[in-house]
C-alpha cells in the first residue's frame, strides 16, 4: 500500500492486479511445481531412491524440475524501447513472448537438455524469470515444494502415477489438473 514509483503511489487497479498475481503465482504455480516433480520422479524412479538415500539432493532436484518441467513456460512482455535481440529488431510497444521452456532446454546453456539430471551443475534455468522480472515468490515456492516433497518421500514408498487415467493439462500453465498416484505407506 505504501509502495511508490517515482513518487507516485500505485493505483487501486495496480494494487488489485498485484494481489491477483500473488494469489495465482503463489498457489497455482507451486501446486504445479509439486505435481511436475512427482511426474519427473515417476518417469525416473531411480531419482526417488537417490533422494531417499541422500535427502540433501532435494534442492538440486527441485532446480532440475524447474528447468525440465517449469510450471510457467511463457511470459508476455511489451518492449519499452527499440532493441535488437538475436538479430531481430523489436520496436518499442511491440509485444514479445519469451519462451522460458525453450530457454531452459537451450543446448548452448545445458548439455543434454532433454535429460532429467538432478545433479546438473551449473543449472542456470530461467523458470522464475530473470533480472528485474525475477519472481518475488521464488524462495517461498522452493521452500513449499521442498517441504511437500520431503513429507511425501519420508512417508510413502513406491509412489507411482496411475497410468490408465489420462492426464489433463491446466490452462495457462504447464502442469496437470489432477495427478492420481498409488503408494505404499
Amino acid at each position: 500500500m505504501a509502495a511508490e514509483i517515482d513518487g507516485e503511489k500505485l493505483t487501486e487497479r495496480e494494487l488489485l492486479s498485484f494481489c491477483v498475481i500473488l494469489l495465482v503465482a503463489g498457489n497455482v504455480t507451486t501446486t504445479n511445481l509439486i505435481g511436475n516433480a512427482i511426474l519427473c520422479f515417476d518417469e525416473h524412479p531411480q531419482v526417488m531412491d537417490q533422494l531417499r538415500e541422500d535427502p540433501s539432493l532435494l534442492p538440486e532436484a527441485i532446480e532440475e524440475v524447474l528447468r525440465y518441467r517449469s510450471p510457467v513456460q511463457r511470459l508476455v512482455r511489451m518492449a519499452t524501447a527499440d532493441t535488437i535481440i538475436g538479430g531481430k529488431e523489436i520496436k518499442e510497444g511491440q509485444v514479445v513472448v519469451p519462451c522460458l521452456g525453450s530457454a531452459n532446454r537451450d543446448e548452448a546453456q545445458f548439455p543434454d537438455p532433454d535429460v532429467f539430471d538432478i545433479r546438473r551443475t551449473p543449472n542456470r534455468h530461467v523458470a522464475f524469470g530473470h533480472s528485474i522480472h525475477f519472481c518475488i515468490g521464488a524462495p517461498l515456492a522452493r521452500l513449499e515444494t521442498k517441504i511437500a516433497l520431503t513429507a511425501l518421500l519420508e512417508r510413502f514408498n513406491n509412489i507411482q502415477r496411475v497410468r490408465d487415467i489420462p492426464l489433463e493439462g491446466v490452462a495457462g500453465f504447464y502442469g496437470v489438473r489432477s495427478l492420481p498416484i498409488t503408494f505404499q505407506s
